[in-house]
């Protein structure tokens, strides 16, 4: 499940449409401005902002590891959101890895077979505001 593997064939995440984003673009995916995606205040939905930015997630980690000479198994075990204005419009999300936490995570990758690392995701609306921040940390393991 490495560079083979491609976010967007999840079943959930085909059901809800989520897009990559326009030929040099600087996101990782996209959720496009439709009325399925709102709240009943006209914004981005909260769940519909968890969705887009957990494989945003996956996204960026994969993107990561997809030159390691084996297949991996990743599980998000925990995450942390804070939303911070209403989104409004088309979101793009984008991946935050800490590199010192990085070089820790694939040294304990190789030696062990298995680590956990952190992932950040950031989401802008159309209007370029930061509406929400997310980290997911991941349990990784060799396949």
């Amino acid at each position: 499940m490495t560079e083979k593997f491609d976010v967007l064939s999840i079943p959930f995440n085909v059901h809800i449409q989520l897009s990559r984003p326009k030929q040099g673009e600087d996101a990782l995916l996209v959720m496009e401005d439709k009325p399925i995606y709102k709240n009943h205040v006209g914004s981005g939905h909260a769940a519909a902002l968890f969705a887009l930015a957990e494989g945003s997630g996956g996204e960026y980690l994969l993107s990561r590891v997809a030159s390691l000479p084996f297949e991996i198994i990743p599980v998000v075990r925990k995450s942390e959101v804070k939303y911070k204005k209403p989104a409004q419009g088309r979101v793009v999300s984008k991946g935050v890895i800490d590199e010192q936490e990085w070089s820790a995570f694939m040294a304990q990758l190789e030696r062990k077979g298995r680590a956990g690392l952190t992932v950040g995701v950031e989401l802008f609306d159309e209007t370029q505001s930061n509406v929400a921040s997310f980290s997911f940390d991941w349990f990784i393991a060799k396949k």
